[in-house]
C-alpha cells in the first residue's frame, strides 16, 4: 500500500511561527483564499529571516517587502544597523520539498546585479522609494551585501549554486566578502526557529582560589570554587547550567546521598572526597582585581555549561545557600575554553571526562545535537522527549517518551542484512543499540548501531510515530497473549520484537502524515498484528527448535529462520 509523503512537521511548526509573528502585519494578495495564504507565507518567510538574522523589527521587516510588478526577482530589501544590505527572494513551498524554479533564481541574480549597478529605473516604485538609503549604504566602505534565497523546501541543487557562485565572483574581485549568497531551506529556517526559542548563553563572574592556567594549545583554568557560588549558579540557572552534560541531576542515589551527607556533616572534607566539576565555556578572562600570586582570581566566563559534575552541583544546590555561610565547602573546578578549538572538541572533552563505569552508553546520546533538535521540535507540539535523564523526569505517557523507547522502536524498523542483530539486541541487551565505534571499536557487533538508528534523515514526526507503533503493538500482543494457552502465550510474549519488526516493514506506518496515530491507522495496525501473531504462533509450532522459546528469540540464526517461515503467508500488504 503506497503511503503519501506527509508535509514535514518542521514546516507545520514554521508556518505557525509565521502566523504568530506576522498574521496582523502582512496581508496576502491573490484571487482566492489559497493564493492569498500562499502569498502571505512567501512574504512572511522573508520578514522572518530579516527579523531573526538581520536585526530588523517585525514592523521593519514587513515594510522591507517590495514584492510585486517590476520587483526584478527581489522580494525584500533591508539595510541593517551594521550597514549590511539584505536582498531576499522568498518562496513558500507548501509541501516542504523541492526548490525554487531555476528561472526565478536567475531573475533574482539579474535583479541583484542591476541594483548594485544603480539601474533603479528597472525597478518598481517600492524599491525606488528606498534609493537614497541604498545609495548611501553602498557608498560606505564597511558596506556588505547579503543575498538570501529563503524557501520552505529541501537542499538546493548545483545549477542554482552556480548562479550564486557567479554572482559572488562578479562582485568580490577587489573586495573579498563584499557580497555573499545564502540558501535558507526549510532545515535552516527551522534551525533559526529553534535558536529563537533556545536558552540564552550563561555569563557569570567566577572566583577561583589558588587557581592555575593552561595557556595552550587550548586555554583552561582550574582552582577551588566555593560550594556557595555553585549553589547560586544552580539555583539561578537550573537545568540550563548542565545543558551540555550527558545527564541531569539524578536525585537520590548512593553516590548522591553520600555527597549530601558530606556537605551536611563534613563540609571541610568535601574538596578531598569529590572529583570536582568541569565546565566548558566560550571564553574566560581575568578581571579586576588581579592577584599576581594567583591565590584568588576573579574571572568573567561566557557561555558556561557543566559537562561533568552535574550530580555534584545537584547535591550542592539541594542545600539552601545560607547553609554554606555557616558550613563553607569547596570544589575543584576546571574551565575549558572553546575559543580557537577544533570542531566538536567540546563533545570530545565531554565524552572523555565522563567515561566512568557508572555512565551508560545511552547517556552519550545527550551529546547529539539531533536529539536536542528533535526534543525542541516535539516540545512545540506538546510532546515531551526525554533523552537526558534526571530526578524530575515526567513519567512516560501519551505525550511523553524516552530515548530508550525510541531506540527499541527504531531497532525493529531496520531492514539491512543484520536486522536480526538489532531485534536480538532489543530483547537481550538494549545498551548495544547505543554503541559507537569510539567506545566499542569498529570490530564489535553493532558498533555503529546508534548512528544507524538515529540517522540525520530521521524526522521528529517519524521518531514519535515509531514509538507509538511500538507501544501499540506491545500492548496488543501482550493482551492477546494473556488469553492464550501456555505455549502460545510464551511464543507471543517472547516474540514481540520480531513481530514488531515484521509489522514495521510491512505497514511502514512510521512514515505518516499526522503526528499522532489516527483511529484508522490503529485499526489497520490491529488487523496486521493479528495476522502476524497468528503466523508467528503457527510457524513456531511447526518446527522442533530443541530449546526454550525464550532462547529462540535470543538467537540471530533462529530469528532469521522464524522470519523465513512467516513471510510466505504475509505477502500481501498489511
Amino acid at each position: 500500500m503506497a503511503t503519501q509523503i506527509p508535509i514535514p512537521l518542521e514546516l507545520t511548526l514554521f508556518a505557525g511561527a509565521l502566523d504568530a509573528e506576522f498574521g496582523t502585519l502582512i496581508v496576502g494578495i491573490g484571487n482566492s483564499a489559497v493564493e492569498q495564504k500562499r502569498n502571505f507565507y512567501s512574504k512572511a518567510v522573508a520578514a522572518y529571516v530579516l527579523t531573526h538574522e538581520a536585526g530588523a523589527t517585525p514592523q521593519q521587516a514587513t515594510v522591507a517587502n517590495i514584492d510585486g510588478g517590476l520587483d526584478h526577482g527581489i522580494d525584500s530589501v533591508f539595510i541593517g544597523p551594521d550597514n549590511t544590505l539584505w536582498l531576499i527572494q522568498s518562496k513558500y513551498i507548501a509541501v516542504g520539498r523541492g526548490e525554487p524554479e531555476l528561472g526565478d533564481v536567475a531573475k533574482f541574480r539579474d535583479g541583484v546585479t542591476d541594483l548594485i549597478h544603480g539601474r533603479f529605473e528597472r525597478f518598481n516604485q517600492a524599491l525606488n522609494a528606498m534609493v537614497p538609503d541604498i545609495q548611501r549604504v553602498l557608498s560606505r566602505d564597511e558596506c556588505r551585501i547579503r543575498v538570501v534565497l529563503a524557501y520552505s523546501g529541501t537542499a538546493i541543487s548545483e545549477d542554482r549554486r552556480h548562479i550564486f557562485g557567479d554572482l559572488e565572483r562578479a562582485f568580490n574581485g577587489t573586495n573579498p566578502g563584499f557580497l555573499r549568497c545564502f540558501a535558507y531551506g526549510l532545515t535552516t529556517l527551522h534551525d533559526i526557529q529553534l535558536a529563537t526559542n533556545a536558552l540564552a548563553p550563561i555569563e557569570s563572574e567566577i572566583e577561583l582560589n589558588d587557581f592555575g592556567h593552561v595557556p595552550g594549545p587550548y586555554r583552561a583554568f582550574y582552582g577551588r570554587l566555593s560550594a556557595r557560588r555553585l549553589a547560586e549558579l544552580g539555583v539561578e540557572h537550573s537545568d540550563a547550567l548542565v545543558e551540555r552534560n550527558i545527564r541531569r541531576f539524578k536525585g537520590s542515589t548512593d553516590v548522591n546521598d553520600g555527597l549530601t551527607a558530606t556537605l551536611k556533616y563534613e563540609p571541610y572534607h568535601f574538596f578531598y572526597f569529590n572529583n570536582g566539576v568541569t565546565f566548558l565555556c566560550e571564553s574566560m578572562s581575568e578581571i579586576h582585581p588581579r592577584d599576581t600570586h594567583r591565590q584568588k582570581g576573579l574571572f568573567r566566563a561566557r557561555g558556561i555549561s557543566i559537562i561533568n559534575g552535574a550530580q555534584t552541583v545537584g547535591a550542592i544546590a539541594k542545600e539552601p545557600i545560607a547553609h554554606y555561610e555557616a558550613h563553607p565547602a569547596e570544589v575543584l573546578a576546571t574551565f575549558v575554553c572553546l575559543e580557537n578549538t577544533p570542531d566538536a572538541f567540546g563533545d570530545r572533552v565531554t565524552q572523555y571526562r565522563n567515561r566512568q563505569n557508572a555512565v551508560d552508553l545511552q547517556d552519550f546520546a545527550a551529546l547529539d545535537e539531533k536529539q536536542s533538535s528533535w526534543r525542541q521540535t516535539l516540545s512545540m507540539t506538546g510532546v515531551e522527549y526525554i533523552f537526558k535523564h534526571g530526578d524530575d523526569d515526567s513519567p512516560l505517557s501519551l505525550t511523553v517518551f524516552s530515548v530508550q523507547e525510541a531506540a527499541l522502536a527504531l531497532a525493529c524498523c531496520q531492514t539491512g542484512s543484520d536486522w536480526a542483530d538489532f531485534v536480538v539486541a532489543a530483547k537481550t541487551d538494549r545498551k548495544r543499540l547505543f554503541r559507537k565505534p569510539a567506545f566499542v571499536g569498529d570490530a564489535a557487533p553493532l558498533s555503529d548501531a546508534y548512528s544507524r538508528l538515529f540517522t540525520d534523515s530521521l524526522t521528529a514526526r517519524e521518531l514519535w510515530r515509531s514509538v507509538q507503533i511500538s507501544r501499540f503493538a506491545q500492548k496488543t500482543i501482550k493482551a492477546r497473549a494473556n488469553g492464550e494457552p501456555a505455549e502460545e502465550k510464551e511464543i507471543l510474549q517472547q516474540g514481540i520484537w520480531l513481530a514488531l519488526h515484521i509489522l514495521s516493514i510491512k505497514t511502514q506506518l512510521q512514515v505518516g502524515e499526522s503526528l499522532t496515530l489516527t483511529q484508522q491507522e490503529e485499526s489497520r495496525l490491529s488487523i496486521a498484528i493479528d495476522m502476524i501473531a497468528n503466523q508467528l504462533v503457527l510457524s513456531m509450532k511447526s518446527q522442533q527448535w530443541g530449546k526454550q522459546i525464550r532462547s529462540v528469540f535470543e538467537s540471530k540464526a533462529d530469528c532469521l529462520k522464524a522470519k523465513r517461515l512467516m513471510m510466505p503467508a504475509l505477502t500481501q500488504p498489511l
